[in-house]
């Protein structure tokens, strides 16, 4: 097993989770899709198909984690939505 390998799947492909995550909802569907299609050719042009599903299985694992302490209690705004800037005067 090449750990290396590993860890760089792991991290590679657990940040864009997260990223996908915080993405407006609008464009999620299609980043996604983009995860799955990396994914897949990672998995056709590399030998190292155990410790790349492994490597999935991990970042799946930490974009859950993620989620469970971060992202539900901050969910991401909608488009339309305004930002409030507070000044001295407010």
């Amino acid at each position: 097993m090449n750990g290396g390998y590993l860890l760089l799947v792991s991290v590679a492909f657990g940040f864009l989770v997260i990223l996908s995550q915080r993405i407006v909802p609008r464009h999620r569907r299609m980043f996604r899709g983009f995860i799955v299609s990396m994914g897949i050719l990672l998995m056709i042009r590399y030998e190292y198909q155990g410790e790349t599903l492994l490597g999935y299985i991990f970042a799946l694992l930490i974009g859950y984690v993620f989620w469970l302490f971060i992202g539900r209690y901050n969910p991401v705004r909608e488009e339309g939505e305004d930002i409030k800037v507070y000044g001295l005067n407010d």
